[in-house]
């Protein structure tokens, strides 16, 4: 019965014909997964943007509550020219202060540097508001 069995092993042309499949699926899979890879920073550095502006409004409802009200608000606004991301520190997360990069007005961390993008503090006029802006390097 030693010729009996149908297949003792896999020829090397069977091998090959695995290999040069397994090899196609990754060529068309690799390029998919980059581009997750590119959303998900995307993501991120907008998530990162929100949260700035969210603890920047937290900040404005906090100080404008207090003696001066809005006025007093945005003269220390204004008045903190490259320190912006300091003034709402405590209004953060840890974590996400912890990956933020403050340089002036301009905010940067990975996830934007990955973006290709940076965020920068408006000035806040009578009759406006600040917003954490995205620029596009």
């Amino acid at each position: 019965m030693k010729g009996s069995s149908l297949y003792a092993g896999m020829s090397l042309v069977e091998v090959l014909l695995v290999i040069a499949i397994i090899g196609i699926m990754a060529a068309m899979v690799i390029p998919y997964i980059s581009s997750m890879r590119g959303l998900a920073t995307d993501q991120v550095a907008r998530q990162q943007q929100a949260e700035l502006q969210t603890a920047l409004g937290s900040w404005i409802a906090s100080q404008s509550s207090g003696p001066g009200g809005l006025a007093a608000a945005r003269e220390a606004y204004n008045g903190a020219t490259g320190a912006k991301l300091q003034l709402i520190q405590s209004y953060l997360q840890p974590s996400t202060y912890s990956v933020l990069t403050g340089n002036g007005d301009n905010v940067t961390s990975s996830a934007l540097t990955g973006a290709n993008a940076y965020l920068q503090f408006s000035d806040w006029s009578s009759g406006s508001q600040p917003v954490v802006q995205w620029i596009n390097r």
